[in-house]
């Protein structure tokens, strides 16, 4: 799995759109789009559970980093199936969100974990506080909805492709993939 973090963070609106027949109107799912910064084209589209909506209202306060996660394809013909996400960071996630294994390393004060020379004197708190500061925040990438990109622009390297999926999108160059693969199919 390969992902990818956008450094600058984005000014993200979502808002409620119209299903357009593409969703049942018993499914539950609500059709959402993402806009970036002042584009009146969406960025992102997704159908979501009105849970995963809420969550996003509660995360989407100011501007967001996003980040973009996606297998690499083995043949570079395939299309690239890629999933947005909210690059959060753990102590940031709302109330029952944060995952079992993070709330219970919390507890943990043992004066071994930082390091072998955590057992002298009382250097062990001192050394387990600047070594939090030294690292960047745990995060976690709250993926909220699918990118497709049909043909590559940068079949050598992955990482690229991932990069300018994402600002490809953010730019609001992208179509539904629904669309993009009828275009595919026409020669378009």
């Amino acid at each position: 799995m390969h992902v990818y973090l956008r450094e600058e963070p984005v000014d993200l609106q979502m808002k409620e759109v119209e299903a357009e027949g593409l969703v049942a109107p018993d499914s539950g799912l609500i059709p959402m789009a993402f806009f970036s910064g002042l584009n009146e084209t969406p960025s992102f589209r997704a159908f979501l559970p009105p849970e995963t909506v809420n969550i996003l209202h509660q995360v989407i306060t100011g501007p967001v980093r996003l980040g973009l996660m996606a297998e690499e394809p083995e043949d570079p013909a395939q299309e690239i199936q890629a999933m947005v996400g909210l690059s959060i960071p753990v102590d940031e996630l709302p109330d029952g969100m944060v995952p079992e294994e993070v709330e219970s390393e919390e507890g943990e004060t043992e004066p071994w974990k930082p390091g072998a020379e955590g057992w002298r004197a009382d250097g062990w708190k001192d050394d387990a506080g600047e070594a939090d500061d030294d690292e960047a925040p745990r995060t976690i990438l709250l993926a909220f909805a699918p990118l497709v990109r049909i043909s590559r622009r940068h079949p050598a390297d992955f990482g690229e492709e991932l990069a300018d999926l994402l600002e490809s999108a953010l730019s609001g160059a992208t179509k539904p993939s629904l669309e993009a693969r009828v275009d595919r199919m026409l020669g378009l």
